[in-house]
């Protein structure tokens, strides 16, 4: 059996299989008490009919376990056998097609979940009108040095281990530095598994990586709410604090909750223009471009296309010095 190695157990989650199981019962046992969400009347605190599109963040567990539990606590799991997993590229840089996984299993510390390799054949051999591959496959060194897979696996087996239909397979595809006209062509490749209700789609993601380490120090000094995205007045901040009553951390939610706002009205072409005008360091922004490219708003049941859970960040920044990352929790209800 060909097995990816769960590289990142014992670093940014512990390895011990029990100690682990103990960590995601209490992440899900305060998920299923919570009484409301960001923009959300459905009532998050159990599974929510047609759950299946999620986003949730891949930083440590410490960090964002909360933020995890409250994706896949409200999954629709009755008929899922496959889990498509969208996640940013840190390590390489490619352009040219989306990366799938060429192994046979992703290893947690509760057990292997399975690839569909099936699937995997098939996307590989999708061409575009030029003749040219949408989907090719990484090399192994890629796949292990990635995280942003392998931290939703464990919620993914833990949340699904008791199913009837036992456990689904996985189809982790990395989404590098492509431009716009190729992530349409992924959209348009994976729009057919949208329809079939044992498809659930998860978009691995964190928000706003802001300080000079990561090479934003963007700011606003508003809530962006009810502001059109051409007249963000973003001011890029120096290593001296800014002499503003809006602190930093504020300027940051302010910014992640207006692209927030703008998934939620599900406009890929919106969502285009949030980025080129703000350059938010979302990591996961050309996974999310690849979802609302699949026209989640004429499939999607209620007035918001993305519903958001929670939100919260690694640290409150207050001076320009300081860095933080964004976590939100989310989904899309199909009809």
């Amino acid at each position: 059996m060909f097995v990816r190695p769960a590289t990142h157990a014992g670093s940014w989650y512990t390895n011990d299989a029990g100690r682990l199981k103990s960590q995601l019962n209490k992440y899900f046992k305060e998920a299923s008490e919570l009484k409301e969400g960001i923009n959300t009347n459905d009532d998050i605190s159990k599974s929510i009919k047609g759950a299946r599109i999620l986003i949730g963040p891949h930083a440590g567990y410490t960090y964002l376990g909360s933020r995890l539990a409250e994706t896949f606590n409200v999954w629709d799991t009755t008929n899922v056998k496959r889990v498509f997993i969208l996640g940013p590229s840190h390590h390489v840089y490619f352009t040219k097609t989306a990366k799938l996984s060429n192994y046979h299993y992703y290893q947690t510390p509760f057990g292997d979940l399975k690839i569909d390799n099936e699937v995997n054949d098939h996307l590989v051999q999708l061409r575009n009108k030029d003749g040219l591959k949408i989907f090719d496959f990484m090399d192994e060194e890629t796949d292990d040095d990635e995280h942003s897979f392998e931290m939703h696996i464990p919620f993914i087996y833990h949340r699904c281990q008791d199913l009837p239909q036992g456990l689904p397979q996985i189809i982790p595809i990395m989404i590098g530095q492509n431009d716009l006209t190729k992530l349409s062509e992924i959209s348009n490749a994976l729009k057919p598994f949208l329809a079939d209700d044992s498809n659930t789609f998860v978009i691995s993601s964190d928000f706003c990586h802001w300080g000079s380490r990561f090479q934003y120090t963007r700011y606003v000094d508003q809530d962006l709410s009810s502001t059109a995205t051409q007249d963000i007045p973003l001011i890029k901040l120096g290593l001296t604090k800014p002499l503003k009553a809006f602190p930093i951390y504020k300027s940051i939610e302010s910014l992640d909750k207006k692209a927030m706002q703008i998934a939620s009205a599900g406009n890929v072409n919106d969502w285009i223009e949030y980025i080129a005008k703000t350059h938010n360091t979302i990591c996961g922004q050309r996974p999310i471009n690849v979802l609302l490219g699949l026209n989640l708003h004429e499939v999607s049941a209620g007035t918001n296309v993305f519903n958001w859970i929670g939100y919260s960040q690694s640290s409150q920044v207050t001076s320009p010095l300081d860095s933080s990352v964004s976590y939100a929790s989310g989904y899309v209800k199909l009809k």
